[in-house]
């Protein structure tokens, strides 16, 4: 991370760094992940994100982690 500090896109005062977050995504919801249990996350994936949250107008900001911007250059490349 370049930084603990961003400025807020909504007020423009200085947003600061929380924690890092890991989201997941895919693996299967709803009612069928309670039938198959532990079996309904297979294909789900970890997304780190930087969260920031700004002390004035409490905004809060999710910003890509270098791991994750590297996968997206590289998915970028890949397209072109």
């Amino acid at each position: 991370m370049s930084g603990k500090i961003r400025k807020c896109s909504y007020c423009g005062q200085d947003a600061q760094y929380v924690f890092t977050a890991r989201f997941r995504s895919g693996g299967t919801s709803g009612g069928i992940k309670l039938l198959i249990g532990e079996w309904g996350e297979l294909g789900e994936e970890m997304i780190p994100m930087y969260v920031f949250v700004c002390p004035y107008c409490a905004k809060i900001e999710l910003f890509a982690t270098e791991e994750l911007r590297q996968q997206a250059i590289q998915a970028a490349n890949t397209r072109t």
